[in-house]
């Protein structure tokens, strides 16, 4: 039956690119590109937010 047959594609908030640029950006104090992947995210922008810093971690420069 085809009620039990529904698949549902998993919505895509951000590629992986994406959020490793918005990161690098925000290594280097540009938040423009995470803002705006916030802002298209809508209401999963928590998400996009916190795999942004969490990667930025890798690109921010230690002393």
């Amino acid at each position: 039956m085809g009620l039990f047959n529904r698949k549902t594609k998993p919505e895509v908030l951000a590629t992986d690119a994406e959020i490793d640029a918005a990161a690098k950006a925000l290594a280097r104090n540009d938040s423009s590109l995470a803002d705006q992947l916030c802002d298209r995210a809508g209401q999963h922008s928590q998400q996009v937010a916190m795999a942004i810093l969490t990667r930025s971690i890798d690109y921010t420069p230690q002393d």
